[in-house]
């Protein structure tokens, strides 16, 4: 069963083409934010969805440092381990916000963040991040489970 989302945070699952989509109904707490991610590795590992599309506009402020540290070094090698594949995750921000995750180096200028776990990267359109996600559906594929 699935856990089910908090009162500040919307989650839905789309099988065709498989995508896993967030968004963010208040500005979250550091908190919040690790509460979601786990909720979101639940729903992923249910689903067996690599793709996932996380609408963060309504925050405007980044989380300290230390949370997007454990979401690079734990959480997002847990998502690549429970499903056996590599997660692409697409982040949809406010330009205010990813400048200030641009300035700690959190969502670089360039193109995409390579790892052995995940790929990722930052947008300020939806449409953008539906982009970039669909460019790797072809090598990791999408899981089209209901």
């Amino acid at each position: 069963m699935l856990p089910t989302p908090p009162s500040y945070y919307a989650v839905q699952y789309q099988a065709q083409p498989a995508l896993l989509r967030g968004c963010v109904l208040r500005p979250l707490s550091a908190t919040d934010f690790t509460e979601v991610s786990e909720l979101l590795l639940a729903w992923a590992r249910h689903y067996a969805c690599p793709f996932w599309l996380l609408d963060g506009r309504v925050d405007t402020q980044p989380q300290p440092v230390d949370v997007y540290e454990w979401l690079r070094e734990e959480i997002l090698p847990r998502v690549q381990q429970s499903l056996g594949r590599i997660p692409c995750i697409a982040f949809v921000a406010q330009p205010e916000l990813w400048q200030a995750l641009n300035a700690l180096s959190y969502a670089p200028p360039a193109p995409i963040v390579l790892s052995a776990a995940y790929r990722a990267n930052w947008f300020t359109t939806e449409e953008d991040a539906l982009a970039w996600l669909g460019q790797f559906r072809p090598a990791i594929g999408g899981a089209e489970r209901g």
